[in-house]
Parts: C-alpha cells; sequence; structure tokens
C-alpha cells in the first residue's frame, strides 16, 4: 500500500514538474490538457456503453 502512495505522488509530482518546464506557452499546455480530459470522459463513456 505504501508502494502503491508513492507511486501515485511521483507521477504526480512528475507532471507538475513536467507542465513547469514545458517548452510550450501556458495557454497550449493548459489547452492540450483540456482536450486530453474531455477525450477521456468520452473513451470512459465508450467504455460503458459497449460493457
Amino acid at each position: 500500500m505504501r508502494f502503491l502512495i508513492g507511486l501515485l505522488l511521483g507521477v504526480a509530482m512528475g507532471a507538475a514538474v513536467g507542465l513547469l518546464v514545458a517548452p510550450q506557452p501556458g495557454s497550449e499546455t493548459r489547452r492540450a490538457l483540456r482536450d486530453r480530459v474531455r477525450r477521456g470522459g468520452e473513451i470512459d463513456d465508450l467504455c460503458e456503453e459497449t460493457v
């Protein structure tokens, strides 16, 4: 359980650092994240419909 918590914290910290040092402007990064989240929601809906 401790390993899983550490892993999740490490992933979150890595993502945060990656966003901070990204070569593109913040507005483009936010738009890309928003698009990915929207696509993820669509994929979840599709999976629920097919299962």
